[in-house]
């Protein structure tokens, strides 16, 4: 149990901290004659209008994509981040992805960013990341991080495919059903994370963070694994 603490509390300080500061230590990657850019920049990913209802509950609604409705769309999203990467550094590997959302789980309202970060064995000092919008307006960024700045004292191994069968809103489905929905009744203001990952020595996991941005400042972590869809209050 401490070292599950251990790993929510990296992932959900040092990492979520960040990524939420990247408007200044980001570094953006830029092409010298910005072809590269040219050719992707008005890739982006379908909005979906289907709302994921959840009945017998008092809270307000999600805003939640339906998981079923929505994995095409996101398995196009993540070849469209991979390949976008690889035209800079071809031997990225997924890693990580996170998303943050505010005040809504709607891709159109509450999607505040939703990060796909790589690594890279010939360039193991950076991360890789790709942003990702789904408004249909914004094109992909792509942004180079190095790995101290994550302050993460254990390694994140490349995300098994084989293993990832639980989608991000499949994830939050589950999470909502366990006291996630409770949890926006009860605050006006929230943001909520979802972090895929597969620390070392670990299962492929979701990990799940409400977060009020009242005065209580009360939280929910959950835990989603993304192979059998179990759930964890931790």
């Amino acid at each position: 149990m401490k070292r599950e603490w251990l790993i929510w509390g990296l992932l959900g300080v040092a990492f979520l901290m960040t990524l939420s500061a990247a408007s200044c230590q980001r570094r953006p990657i830029d092409n010298a004659d910005n072809s590269l850019d040219n050719g992707i920049s008005n890739t982006t990913t379908d909005q979906n209008p289907d709302f994921t209802p959840y009945p017998g509950t008092s809270a307000p609604e999600s805003g939640l994509a339906d998981p079923t409705v929505i994995q095409a769309q996101l398995v196009r999203e993540t070849k469209e981040a991979t390949d976008f990467i690889r035209l800079i550094q071809p031997d990225a590997v997924l890693v990580l992805i996170s998303s943050k959302y505010i005040n809504s789980l709607s891709n159109t309202f509450g999607l505040s960013t939703n990060y796909y970060i790589y690594s890279s064995l010939s360039k193991p000092d950076y991360y890789f990341l790709v942003n990702v919008p789904r408004n249909n307006l914004d094109p992909m960024k792509r942004f180079l991080m190095p790995v101290q700045d994550f302050e993460l004292d254990f390694s994140v191994l490349e995300i098994p495919a084989q293993y990832w069968n639980t989608n991000y809103a499949r994830a939050l489905q589950l999470a909502e059903a366990q006291g996630g929905a409770s949890f926006r009744s009860a605050h006006k203001t929230f943001e909520v994370s979802a972090i895929l990952a597969r620390p070392a020595g670990k299962y492929l996991n979701w990990f799940i963070t409400y977060k009020a941005t009242d005065a209580s400042g009360a939280k929910l972590q959950i835990q989603v694994d993304a192979n059998s869809g179990e759930v964890k209050i931790v």
